[in-house]
Formats: structure tokens, C-alpha cells, sequence
């Protein structure tokens, strides 16, 4: 990793957080000028938050500490129908065991004598909550769009080029170990989005992006599978608020019966069969 690198693994990391610290305080000002009273503004200040934060410290950090800028953040590197249809067929077939996990982790409970902290987690995670769902407002299939453009893809890219495309590798040189690295990232990637109540499902679905990274060589394989992922969410609550659907499918598999129980088993192991289908699924090169 050293040889893609100009200076070493631990000055590369530390630049790369100094511009994100650099670059948050910028996007944080701008925001705070832009405002989210308003629909429209709070869905540029996702654009504003996705750019400064995610995108432009990993830019700016690989133009002066990479030797090859795009080979080590993934992005010359093309994924396939392949791949496309197996992450495709992963993000369907997970999505019982999914909701299982999801369902446990929500039910997680702190100890009593923390339970004021455990009320100041939950009401913030419920703000979170109303506020993205305030961004998937509308019923509209303008709407519908939107969203799935904001949420879905430029917040699918921005997360994933900042996350498996910056901090993994640079994790990596440091760490000297590729899997240490892609479990750190997603450590990370989680922890950010403070969110404890749902830190467990965002965990696995980290390491998932990374090893696709790892396996692949290409930053596009998680990039896609974020925005598949995210716009999946997004199409979901488009349809529930519209009263297209009667059930939510975030519940699919999570009623404890044996029609359920059996439901998140054969969909851990069907997830589990093609993940390993994808970790033996190569890319092309551009």
C-alpha cells in the first residue's frame, strides 16, 4: 500500500481528517445560510452536507497522497451485469434476516441506571428519523424521484467514495490489514450516524460494502449496492405514504412465528450463498 502512497499511511490519514474537519465546518456554514424550514432547502442542504463531507476530503486528500488517485480509491475499475444482478438478488434475499436484526437491535435496552441516556438516544433518533422522512415528503412521482436521486444515488456515492474509497485504503496502509480495515471503516460508518438503536444492522451493512470493495476492486460495487439499498428505502416509504401497499415491507420475517422464524433462516443462508458468489465475481478493468 506504501507505493501507492506519496507520504506515509499515517500523514495520508491524518490530512484526509483534517480536511474533513476543514470541510465540515465549510458545508456546516453554508447549510446554516441555506437553512431547512423549507422542503426545497432541506433537500439541498443533504446535496451541500453529501459534498463538502463526503466527497471533496477524499478528492482533495488523493490528489496530494496517492501516487494513482483513481486505482486506490476504486473508481477505474467497472463492475459487470454479474455483479450487478448478484447484488441485486443479495439486497432481495437479506431482506427478511435484515429486518430481524434491525428489530433486535431496536428492542436493545441500557441499563437502568441509564436510562436517561438511553431516552436521549431515542428521541434523537427519532428526530433523525422525522427528518429524513421529512425528505422523503411528497407523494408525487416528482417526488418519488427526487428522493431517490438525494437519498439514494449522490448520497449512495458520497458515503461510499468517503468511506470504502478514502478511509478504508488509508485504513489499510495503517493498519497493515485489509480486513481490519474493512470492519474499522464500517465501524466508523455506522458510529457516525448516531444512531445506536440501529448501530448493528448499519455495522454488517458496512463490512458488506467494504469486502465488496476488497473482493472487487472497484469502488462502483458498493456504490451501487448503497444506492440500490437506499432508493429500495425510498421507494418503500414513497409507497406507504401513498397507501399503495398495505404492509411495510421493513417488517417482512419479523413476527416470531414459525412461518416468520423460517423465513429469516432460509434468507441468511440464501444471503450468505450469494455473498459468496459475489466474493467470486471479478470486475473489468477500464
Amino acid at each position: 500500500m506504501e507505493r501507492k502512497l506519496r507520504v506515509t499511511p499515517g500523514k495520508s490519514l491524518f490530512l484526509f481528517v483534517c480536511w474533513w474537519v476543514l470541510a465540515t465546518i465549510l458545508g456546516s456554514l453554508l447549510i446554516s445560510v441555506i437553512g431547512t424550514a423549507t422542503l426545497p432547502r432541506l433537500r439541498c442542504a443533504i446535496v451541500v452536507q453529501d459534498i463538502f463531507l463526503f466527497i471533496l476530503p477524499v478528492l482533495l486528500t488523493m490528489v496530494i497522497v496517492a501516487v494513482a488517485p483513481r486505482r486506490l480509491m476504486g473508481i477505474d475499475v467497472r463492475i459487470n451485469l454479474k455483479m450487478i444482478v448478484l447484488i441485486t438478488l443479495a439486497a432481495v434475499v437479506s431482506v427478511p434476516a435484515m429486518n430481524n436484526i434491525v428489530s433486535w437491535n431496536e428492542s436493545i435496552h441500557l441499563p437502568q441506571a441509564w436510562s436517561g441516556l438511553e431516552s436521549i438516544l431515542r428521541n434523537s433518533e427519532d428526530s433523525a428519523k422525522a427528518t429524513v422522512e421529512s425528505i422523503m415528503g411528497g407523494s408525487s412521482v416528482g417526488d418519488l424521484i427526487l428522493s431517490i436521486l438525494i437519498m439514494g444515488v449522490l448520497t449512495g456515492f458520497a458515503e461510499e467514495l468517503f468511506f470504502r474509497g478514502g478511509l478504508q485504503p488509508l485504513l489499510a496502509a495503517v493498519m497493515r490489514n485489509r480486513h481490519a480495515a474493512v470492519w474499522a471503516a464500517a465501524f466508523i460508518f455506522s458510529a457516525v450516524h448516531l444512531q445506536f438503536f440501529g448501530f448493528f444492522p448499519r455495522l454488517l451493512m458496512g463490512a458488506f460494502f467494504g469486502y465488496l470493495v476488497l473482493w472487487s476492486g472497484s469502488i462502483w460495487a458498493s456504490v451501487f449496492a448503497h444506492a440500490l439499498n437506499n432508493s429500495l428505502v425510498v421507494i418503500n416509504f414513497w409507497l406507504v405514504n401513498r397507501g399503495s401497499v398495505s404492509a411495510d415491507v421493513n417488517t417482512f420475517g419479523t413476527g416470531g412465528g414459525v412461518g416468520d422464524v423460517t423465513i429469516a433462516i432460509l434468507s441468511a443462508v440464501a444471503t450468505a450463498a450469494v455473498i459468496w458468489l459475489i466474493s467470486r465475481t471479478s470486475c473489468d478493468r477500464t
